[in-house]
């Protein structure tokens, strides 16, 4: 059943006292974790308080829980994936492939068989921001998708992408989904039984507002930040585009980067946002596909 749009007055404050939050996630227990612009992941416990978890000494972007309760954290400003344990402590987990330096990770996913899946948004490090500005006004091909198996082996999953960023994989596990923010649209990746990858095909086109993180729900729909604007769309199993929360004047969202499922029935969407000290959520009534650390 497709989306309607949501009013503003939906839209709640689940807590203040975060730094310019990028990436989300929720455990199983409902704990709400939020990267900061300034090196910290926060906590927010399901009594409310907001408390110091790690710091990264970089960037935390897209965080991923493995089945052990430990972040998997793209941290671009370590040119990194960070491990962090349940009690905090931080170390590398990888920051190459092959040939391929993660230079610019921005968002990790687990698939069914624990298989970590990272974009790399290009070939540049964090510190350059000015060409982060040029690839967004004149997209070129130098992300690429990666993954690392459970054995420790890593591989490369697709190359040629147009800054890569937020990753998704659907409830069939049929493929990984990658925004391509320079390009505003949503590309896929089949996942083959043998382990090999398709090219990469485009799913959804023409979402504006430098597509940033997403998270699908049970059914296929699949939920995208639109920072730039300030909006949540949603794209429907066929690609097709509609609007879940507007919000131009930035009265409940401020940069919305990523979301993620959580809440009791795993029916609430948390929402990070860039520009702003908390998080939001917004109660949609429809369930999040459950997460490798929910297997």
């Amino acid at each position: 059943m497709a989306y309607q749009q949501l009013s503003l007055d939906q839209v709640e404050t689940a807590a203040t006292g975060f730094k310019g939050p990028e990436g989300v996630v929720v455990d199983r227990e409902g704990n709400v974790y939020g990267g900061g612009t300034d090196g910290i992941i926060r906590k927010l416990a399901n009594d409310g308080t907001v408390t110091e978890f790690a710091r990264t000494g970089g960037r935390p972007a897209g965080m991923a829980l493995d089945q052990q309760g430990n972040l998997f954290v793209c941290d671009p400003g370590k040119a990194a994936v960070l491990k962090v344990t349940v009690d905090g402590q931080v170390s590398l987990f990888a920051d190459q492939v092959g040939d391929i330096k993660l230079t610019l990770p921005n968002f990790p996913v687990f698939d069914a068989e624990g298989n970590l899946y990272v974009s790399n948004s290009s070939d540049f490090v964090l510190a350059d921001l000015e060409q982060v500005m040029k690839e967004i006004r004149n997209p070129v091909p130098k992300g690429s998708l990666v993954r690392f198996r459970p054995d420790g082996s890593g591989d490369v999953a697709a190359t040629g992408l147009y800054f890569a960023n937020g990753t998704a994989i659907d409830p069939q596990e049929q493929a990984v989904y990658v925004l391509q923010s320079s390009k505003n649209n949503c590309i896929r990746v089949a996942m083959h039984p043998d382990g090999s990858h398709g090219k990469p095909e485009v799913f959804g086109e023409d979402l504006g507002g430098l597509p940033d993180g997403m998270a699908f729900d049970t059914e296929g729909y699949l939920i995208v930040t639109l920072p730039m604007i300030n909006r949540l769309a949603v794209l429907d199993p066929e690609g097709k585009l509609s609007i879940l929360i507007d919000d131009p004047d930035g009265t409940k969202t401020q940069g919305p980067t990523n979301c993620a499922f959580g809440g009791p029935n795993f029916d609430h969407l948390y929402i990070a946002h860039l520009e702003a000290d908390h998080v939001a959520k917004v109660h949609l009534g429809r369930k999040g596909h459950p997460l490798y650390d929910r297997r």
